[in-house]
């Protein structure tokens, strides 16, 4: 939900809420100042009744009382004692001509004249207050409405632009890169202060978060490159030592220890550039990988390892998905999956892989215990530290990561089994790459 509509809806709810609350009030309260001035009116028409009653002499001794006027009538009472002076009520009365009930403000009141005791009853009309009335709110309503679907709209346009330098703000950090080296450019002349303070802050967290990338890529480039120069080194003299007829068999076994810890180390220092390398998104040229073909060169390349272990492997395909990804990235992503499968596997034991239209399965016996929680963290505690540098793992969630797939673990005795999502490519949407190409 965006700000502006969260805070107009806040807004509308209250005012609604005040409309339904105001605009009864709003009628009854009108509705109470007529009824005040029809009282006032009928007391005045009393006191003008009393005295024609005190001025002229009238006959009340007929059957009904005789009146001067449409809305007074006055008779003559035997116990005014039961009967209480100035009583207001409303009453409806039914119009002959079309039926309706039409309301009535009635002044009941006993009057003394000559001895005897007569009850006046004065009424007015109230139809005509009460369409008054009815106008008087519907107009009111009405007002209040405009206004406030005036106030809505005022608002709504001011605050966009009001808020149009943090939705510049906010447009420009969704383009940000950090591969591309460009920190952002806001405007720091806002005349808001605390736009023109979000900008300046901005610039100065890109303009640092760029100077920090920039240079840890550099260190990390620098390092790899300056240590495969000596460990090469290493390497090769340790070969030519081993070479010597004159190498004892002590030595010798000493020399091939401390070969194979550099040549690990040689690789732990390439998966760590690698690493970073997909963590800093340097892999930017994607294609449309056809998985089937992928495995399948995969498997061609670690078949001699499959037959020295006696693995039996067998392998399923559903369907020939095509991914759109790195091409290097794909390639290291399925070759590390596979190449784990071999590596921690057992003698003699089976490996399967099943390829579907949006998953890769791959299952492999091995020990018969699940793996670690952290099976994917670079820095967790391997159980056979022998087996690899643990960084395989590590790069293929990377991978996985920043290539909008899912990777998953699970134990299902005596299988280990990893499971790769990916959304697979339409048939009408793949491109050709110029990559796939050569």
């Amino acid at each position: 939900m965006h700000l502006l509509t969260r805070s107009t809806r806040t807004y509308v709810i209250y005012a609604s809420i005040m409309m339904l609350v105001a605009i009864p009030l709003c009628y009854l309260l009108i509705h109470y100042l007529f009824i005040q001035d029809a009282d006032e009116w009928l007391l005045h028409e009393k006191n003008l009744v009393v005295q024609q009653i005190q001025q002229h002499q009238f006959d009340f001794s007929a059957s009904h009382a005789p009146s001067w006027q449409t809305n007074v009538m006055i008779k003559p009472i035997q116990h005014p004692q039961e009967i209480r002076s100035d009583q207001f009520y409303t009453e409806y009365v039914r119009n002959p001509l079309n039926h309706e009930q039409i309301p009535y403000r009635v002044l009941s009141s006993v009057i003394p004249s000559n001895g005897n005791y007569y009850q006046v009853f004065i009424r007015i009309s109230l139809i005509d207050s009460e369409d008054l009335i009815q106008s008087l709110v519907l107009t009111i309503a009405v007002l209040w409405a405009l206004l406030f679907i005036g106030w809505i709209m005022l608002s709504r346009i001011q605050s966009r632009r009001l808020w149009q330098p943090f939705y510049l703000a906010l447009k420009q950090l969704k383009q940000f890169q950090l591969n591309q080296q460009h920190a952002l450019q806001l405007p720091e002349q806002e005349p808001i202060q605390e736009f023109r303070e979000l900008n300046q802050t901005l610039n100065q967290l890109t303009t640092h978060i760029v100077t920090t990338y920039q240079h840890e890529k550099e260190f990390t480039e620098n390092m790899a490159h300056e240590m495969q120069t000596p460990l090469s080194i290493i390497q090769s003299q340790i070969d030519c030592l081993l070479q010597d007829k004159y190498l004892k068999a002590a030595h010798a076994e000493q020399l091939q220890y401390i070969h194979q810890a550099v040549r690990r180390l040689s690789r732990i220092s390439k998966s760590l550039l690698l690493l970073t390398r997909i963590e800093h998104r340097q892999f930017e040229e994607i294609a449309d990988i056809d998985f089937s073909e992928l495995i399948q060169k995969n498997l061609l390349l670690i078949e001699p390892l499959i037959e020295a272990r006696g693995l039996r492997l067998h392998y399923q395909v559903h369907a020939c998905p095509v991914v759109r990804m790195h091409p290097f990235l794909a390639d290291v992503l399925i070759s590390n999956l596979l190449s784990n499968a071999v590596r921690h596997n057992i003698e003699n034991g089976d490996i399967e892989i099943e390829l579907m239209s949006d998953r890769l399965c791959i299952r492999n016996t091995g020990i018969a215990q699940p793996l670690e929680e952290d099976v994917f963290n670079r820095y967790r505690t391997r159980s056979h530290p022998e087996q690899g540098n643990g960084l395989g793992l590590s790069i293929v969630r990377e991978i996985c990561r920043t290539s909008g797939m899912q990777i998953h673990y699970q134990y299902t005795a005596p299988w280990h089994v990893f499971e790769l999502h990916f959304q697979p490519v339409r048939i009408e949407d793949r491109i050709t790459s110029p990559m796939l190409q050569e």
